[in-house]
């Protein structure tokens, strides 16, 4: 045979500060309270943890920071002396036409131009000579074109511009470019 106790527990309340509270609601609210503190405590330790990762992987980045400052100095020195490097090879690209051969050329050119043409400016560029002067003749200007483009032993001289609207100047003024065999690497 089985026993049961059908009747109630007496409830059992406990006396606070002059209040009675039932005993089972307080052990309920005590339980609730430790539940939400330790999970409060949980999520703190965390966010402390998370917050002490971050700030041990900004040292990290600051040490790393710091210990390539050398390495970056280093990198930028380097690359100032390449810029100037480029900038030495670009005018010793300049100068290295300015040689023998280049002055050779120019006594040819000023050799070749007939009598009654003079030239004002002959200046070299780009795979070519710039050359500005004038002519008592039309029939003249042709023949120095010839002769300039002859002399180089390269391509025919072309005329660039040609004006005899200069009372000044006489007859007509011009500008023509002879072609650089050399240069061009067109040498006959």
């Amino acid at each position: 045979m089985m026993r049961a106790n059908l009747l109630p527990r007496p409830k059992e309340s406990i006396a606070l500060f002059g209040f009675d509270f039932d005993a089972d609601y307080l052990r309920q609210a005590l339980l609730g309270f430790a539940i939400a503190g330790a999970i409060a405590l949980t999520g703190a330790g965390i966010e402390t943890l998370r917050l002490q990762r971050y700030l041990t992987a900004a040292a990290n980045a600051e040490a790393a920071l710091l210990a390539s400052s050398a390495r970056r100095s280093e990198t930028k020195r380097l690359a100032l002396d390449v810029a100037r490097y480029q900038e030495i090879t670009r005018e010793a690209a300049a100068v290295r036409e300015s040689g023998p051969a280049a002055a050779a050329q120019i006594a040819r050119l000023g050799n070749s131009v007939p009598s009654g043409v003079w030239l004002d400016s002959l200046a070299h560029s780009g795979g070519g000579f710039e050359v500005n002067g004038s002519s008592r003749s039309v029939d003249g200007l042709g023949r120095a074109l010839v002769a300039l483009g002859a002399a180089l032993q390269g391509p025919a001289a072309s005329l660039l511009s040609i004006d005899n609207r200069n009372p000044e100047a006489n007859g007509i003024t011009f500008a023509a470019r002879v072609p650089d065999p050399i240069a061009s690497g067109n040498a006959r």
